[in-house]
């Protein structure tokens, strides 16, 4: 399985801002350059650390208002030159995977309301707040450059299940935060899509080609199990999970993935019962309130038994002894 990757400029601005010891050794670069990238788990795991060094609990958010969005290249580019907060939102949801693997970036409308959501597809990267808040921090820079756009009918909703964070990060941004959801998002009323962006240059056809150029070719590099991986946690919990399905999304078909994956030593079910798995680990640790066989059944376990011989052979302990682990019993703030 390839590590999922981040650029390495997306430490730039944290070393700028802060003497930190865990940022010492970095040697990241001002602007996007796509040769240069550094575990994802690393990153986030920085940044954590970062936070807790300085003791400041929505840290994310600070640094992520000092991220120009032009340091982020010829997408920033591309989002600085839209006309209406729409198209600004759809271009760094389209563009998105070029800075960062394995994340869900994504616009939905629901009603009246719309949600800019963002999270880590990997379950093994865990704690990952400070990760959130940032880039809600860069997309919520987004949103405030649309004229008019109104910052106190927007919310923000974070993963995490640590409400004195959200407490915080209310406090420092001026919105409605709250702990526990889903995912991470930044919430507001549809009918803001439709706002002006501020005068800002013409999008430039030419970079927006090589940006869908890079974007094809990354997706075309991308292992097939891995793309597999990613396309299972988008459903996790939402939507069922079929090889059918799975090869119709990633544009293959159904005999097709299997013989590639085949050529992996794989198949589609070991991947599938892995993602679970994975997922599961993460829900136990981050969905206290939420019972084993809530979990099971939210991952598609039919059966609690299932799901606890499928977790103990992955963790080498059934759920119910994992969360009896020391390191499970500290606070959230501390995780």
């Amino acid at each position: 399985m390839h590590q999922p990757q981040i650029l390495r400029s997306a430490l730039h601005v944290w070393k700028e801002v802060l003497d930190c010891a865990c940022l010492a050794e970095c040697d990241p670069t001002p602007l996007p350059d796509f040769g240069r990238t550094i575990a994802l788990h690393e990153y986030v795991g920085t940044i954590e650390q970062a936070a807790v060094e300085t003791g400041t609990p929505s840290l994310g958010w600070e640094i992520g208002n000092a991220v120009p969005l032009l340091q982020l290249g010829d997408i920033g580019s591309a989002v600085t030159a839209s006309s209406t907060l729409a198209t600004a939102l759809q271009r760094i949801c389209e563009y998105f995977s070029l800075l960062q693997d394995l994340t869900e970036l994504r616009l939905v409308r629901e009603g009246g309301h719309c949600a800019l959501s963002y999270r880590i597809l990997d379950p093994d990267i865990w704690p990952r707040h400070q990760d959130s808040i940032f880039t809600l921090a860069i997309m919520a820079r987004i949103l405030f450059a649309a004229q008019g756009f109104a910052k106190e009918r927007a919310e923000i909703f974070l993963e995490t299940p640590d409400h004195s964070l959200a407490a915080d990060l209310s406090r420092v941004t001026g919105m409605a935060c709250y702990a526990g959801a889903e995912t991470n998002m930044i919430r507001f009323p549809s009918e803001m899509l439709d706002l002006k962006m501020r005068p800002a240059a013409a999008a430039d056809t030419e970079k927006l080609q090589e940006l869908g150029r890079q974007l094809r070719e990354k997706r075309r590099a991308k292992l097939v199990e891995d793309q597999v991986r990613a396309t299972i946690y988008l459903r996790l919990g939402k939507q069922s999970i079929t090889q059918g399905a799975v090869a119709r999304e990633l544009g293959l078909s159904d005999r097709t993935l299997r013989r590639q994956l085949a050529a992996r030593d794989t198949n589609f079910q070991q991947i599938v019962d892995e993602c679970r798995i994975r997922q599961a680990v993460l829900e136990v640790r981050r969905q206290r309130s939420m019972s084993i066989t809530e979990i099971a059944l939210r991952l598609g376990y039919s059966e609690h038994s299932t799901f606890s011989r499928a977790f103990a052979r992955c963790t080498g302990m059934p759920p119910q002894a994992y969360l009896r682990r020391p390191d499970l019993q500290a606070p959230y703030a501390a995780a």
